[in-house]
């Protein structure tokens, strides 16, 4: 239900509303709400890049708009493979390795028995 004071701001039929003008200082700080769906997404999307979820929704908001900092340089998100990923597969890579060796070992123990 509206109240009146929405109802009073709300601007005649056929005219474009009023752009309203913010003031004052700003703290860097922003309180969001969202969806946990989209709250997971963003995490999940963090974790993928390697960065904190605040710097990840940072970067992708700054884009969104095409903020620069001060320095005139446009802040981006981390295009490298995160260093925990790249162990991950370097590790996959090793044990796929060993038990393809293991596999090439069993078959000629196999074969010459």
């Amino acid at each position: 239900m509206a109240t009146p004071d929405a109802v009073r701001d709300v601007p005649p039929e056929g005219t474009a509303p009023k752009q309203r003008q913010r003031s004052g200082t700003y703290s860097g700080r922003l309180l969001l709400r969202m969806p946990r769906t989209l709250h997971e997404e963003l995490a999940k999307a963090s974790d993928r890049e390697g960065v904190s979820l605040n710097q990840f929704i940072t970067g992708v908001l700054a884009s969104a708009v095409e903020w620069r900092n001060a320095d005139g340089v446009q802040p981006e998100r981390s295009a490298e493979r995160p260093r925990k990923l790249a162990i991950l597969f370097t590790v996959n890579l090793l044990l796929v390795g060993v038990a393809a060796l293991a596999a090439i070992g069993f078959l000629i123990a196999a074969w010459l028995s």
